[in-house]
């Protein structure tokens, strides 16, 4: 499962080592540039797609390695989010410089957990333009970009950890065109700032950064504002403060009509299992909100309502409102809906819950743990 998570230790670990050289004469690759050529990719899954008239609106190229312990705990999160925004535009490409014979098996033995476009990149031509260009010494890592109608390119929006929360706020809100890098970076030394402060108790600082990071755009920053909720449940302890603080959230996120933000608070609510306790009052009303919002007739606002149904045991409702969500899923969906609908319906027959694919589970926000990196290999 997809989930925004309390970052309070949340660092991207450094690798050890230098980072590489880039050449002189080698452009370098930094955010707001042109996304650089993919030439050379040799697909074992999927391919490459003609983005200037497939509807594509982003596209992630995401550098990682079988022998990579920390891309390992990366590739559930990426296809959670491959399979929840591919019909809005996202494609998906995993690169690795390894063999065929390492790759292809891998990937095959993933099955409808790796269902993204996988390549092999052996002569580390498009790592040059990507990753050696950029500085980028550890993977997993993740090269978001916008691509315009009819264009064929875009430009490099987010360069990271795929497991960040700013990586999914990144695609997230660049497939409806309300991304913004520059606010994102103005926003980060605020949110370093803020972490820092929770990390020596120091609360009172810690929110009072995180309510300025969230004033600068509420959407954008819908992952913070989520983030200052589970601090205050989880770390700080504050179970009322933290209840007061999600009611004020979910009032905001109504405000705005963010239906991407008000499907994160509700999973967040009812079952982040993160979290020391839930509250499955509010976590449907922001599902509602979210059905409201998207409309009757969006499959994951139902999913959503059938997420919170099944979280806090109504497992009748959730099998009625799942299969709703499924009849109406896309056919590239209907599988991952159909998944979770057998859960629900097994949880039904037994009277008690059962463990739900994580594959097929609602998703929203960032996957939980510290995001690592390993060095690549030159």
């Amino acid at each position: 499962m997809i989930r925004t998570t309390s970052l309070v230790a949340f660092s991207l670990i450094a690798t050890l080592g230098l980072a590489p050289v880039v050449p002189q004469d080698q452009k370098k690759l930094a955010v707001g540039d042109a996304t650089p050529a993919l030439d050379g990719l040799d697909f074992v899954q999927g391919g490459m797609e003609d983005l200037s008239a497939s509807g594509t609106k982003v596209l992630v190229v995401e550098f990682w390695a079988t022998w990579c312990g920390p891309c390992l705990k990366s590739i559930p999160h990426i296809n959670d989010m491959y399979q929840s925004y591919k019909d809005q535009g996202l494609v998906v490409v995993g690169v690795s410089d390894e063999k065929r014979s390492k790759v292809e098996p891998f990937v095959k033995k993933r099955g409808s957990e790796m269902s993204y476009p996988v390549a092999l990149d052996a002569e580390k031509k498009v790592a040059e333009v990507f990753m050696v260009a950029s500085g980028q010494k550890g993977i997993p890592c993740a090269f978001v970009t916008t691509v315009q109608s009819g264009q064929t390119a875009g430009k490099v929006v987010y360069i990271g950890h795929p497991m960040a929360p700013e990586f999914e706020t990144a695609v997230r809100l660049s497939l409806t065109g309300r991304y913004d890098p520059v606010l994102t970076k103005k926003g980060q030394p605020l949110i370093d700032a803020a972490r820092r402060a929770i990390a020596t108790k120091n609360y009172k600082d810690g929110y009072k950064r995180f309510d300025e990071v969230i004033a600068l755009d509420p959407s954008i920053f819908a992952p913070i504002a989520i983030e200052k909720y589970e601090v205050m449940l989880n770390v700080e302890g504050n179970e009322a403060g933290a209840k007061a603080y999600a009611a004020e959230l979910l009032k905001g996120l109504v405000a705005l009509g963010d239906a991407a933000a008000l499907r994160d608070l509700a999973i967040e609510l009812s079952s982040d299992p993160t979290n020391k306790s839930y509250d499955y009052d509010l976590a449907m009303q922001s599902a509602e909100a979210m059905l409201k919002t998207a409309g009757k007739n969006d499959p994951m606002a139902l999913a959503t309502v059938a997420g919170v149904e099944y979280a806090r045991g109504d497992f009748a409702k959730a099998v009625d409102s799942q299969k709703k969500a499924y009849r109406i899923a896309s056919p590239s969906r209907k599988p991952a809906f159909k998944a979770t609908l057998d859960a629900y319906e097994l949880a039904l027959k037994k009277g008690a819950k059962v463990k739900v694919p994580e594959s097929a589970q609602m998703s929203g926000g960032s996957a939980a743990g510290p995001a690592e990196t390993v060095p690549a290999k030159p």
